[in-house]
């Protein structure tokens, strides 16, 4: 008993003693890399202005003194601010050494590593880590997870073909997928263009309880089963491509440490406008009733049912951050070659997850 005691201390003191040397390592390298990321930026800089004085000098805007003392004049400059830039983290270098070899070691991680969101699962692919600051900076283009929830409403269902027609379905509208974001300017996050992949699906149910989706003669209407029917659901899945013009109102993020500017986005109120397109990939239908021995039957039919093939809308969202209200409507009838056609509007609340 007391060896194994023995044993889990000196692993867990093991564990303590690489967590802190990794940490001293990724620390220095971070540190080091910076450094030569400083030298590297002011080097460049220098050498685009020092082109800017030649091309005067070559079009005799300036003569070959005047020339020599700008680029003295800039060299001096960029030298210092490598010499301050570089001094600042050769100190931090310095400190975290000492703090290494007392076995103080500052085990904290960036003030914006952390992220306070729920579910982030594009976080890796989406964000990196700037090598001059050591700040995380989302990329220009990101993923999302896309999931949407709410009311389906079928629209035209009152004119009598439809019997009584279908319910508002609270639940009526899913969908799941996934979306692709581009900032349209490199250094603000207002204009996007925002598509993607999604499985959609609809449900419609009868308003009365024993009615049922009959196909009859290249007709699709609704009839009684002749029954009690405990439930009964229609359901129409797709496969769609929404695409959207995003406004996101997200300020740029600053950080007291570096004293930088970043841009992250969905941190503020966003609108997006745009549409959809959308094939079916299946229709199926499920009554459950209690037949005349009491015993509960469930039924599955899968179908055509004279659903139209091609689904297509406008569709927008407006919301906070990454979540919203979601609208869409169906230009497309829900069924072809219906005396009355019927399209559905679907309100949902949405979720765009990094």
């Amino acid at each position: 008993m007391k060896l194994k005691i023995l044993l889990a201390i000196l692993f867990f003191y093991t564990q303590n003693i690489l967590a802190q040397s990794n940490s001293f390592e990724e620390k220095a390298a971070q540190i080091t890399s910076k450094i030569d990321s400083i030298t590297s930026t002011e080097k460049s800089k220098l050498k685009e202005e020092l082109k800017k004085i030649d091309e005067k000098l070559e079009k005799n805007e300036i003569n070959f003194d005047d020339a020599n003392k700008q680029k003295n004049t800039i060299a001096e400059y960029h030298a210092k601010q490598i010499n301050d830039a570089v001094f600042v983290e050769e100190q931090k270098l310095q400190a975290l050494i000492k703090n290494r070899v007392s076995g103080k070691l500052n085990l904290e991680e960036d003030v914006n590593k952390k992220s306070n969101r729920f579910f982030t699962p594009f976080e890796d692919e989406n964000y990196y880590k700037d090598s001059a600051t050591g700040l995380k900076v989302e990329k220009r283009f990101t993923t999302q997870f896309v999931i949407a929830l709410g009311l389906n409403i079928v629209l035209n269902d009152d004119k009598g073909f439809y019997g009584n027609g279908f319910k508002n379905n609270p639940l009526g509208y899913g969908e799941l997928g996934f979306s692709f974001k581009y900032r349209l300017q490199e250094k603000s996050n207002l204009w996007n263009l925002k598509f993607g992949l999604s499985a959609m699906a609809y449900e419609l149910r009868p308003k009365s309880n024993d009615d049922i989706v009959v196909t009859n003669q290249g007709l699709t209407t609704l009839e009684n089963a002749g029954y009690n029917i405990k439930r009964s659901r229609f359901n129409n899945v797709y496969l769609g491509i929404p695409i959207h013009l995003e406004l996101d109102f997200s300020k740029p993020q600053y950080d007291k440490k570096t004293n930088q500017t970043y841009l992250l986005s969905q941190r503020g109120f966003r609108l997006g406008l745009g549409g959809f397109f959308a094939i079916r990939v299946g229709s199926s239908q499920f009554i459950r009733y209690n037949n005349n021995e009491g015993r509960r039957i469930r039924l599955y039919e899968d179908g055509n049912f004279n659903v139209n093939t091609i689904n297509f809308g406008p569709s927008a969202y407006i919301g906070y951050k990454d979540y919203s209200l979601y609208f869409k409507y169906d230009l497309n009838p829900v069924f072809k070659n219906n005396p009355q056609d019927i399209n559905t509007f679907s309100i949902s609340f949405r979720a765009d997850l990094n």
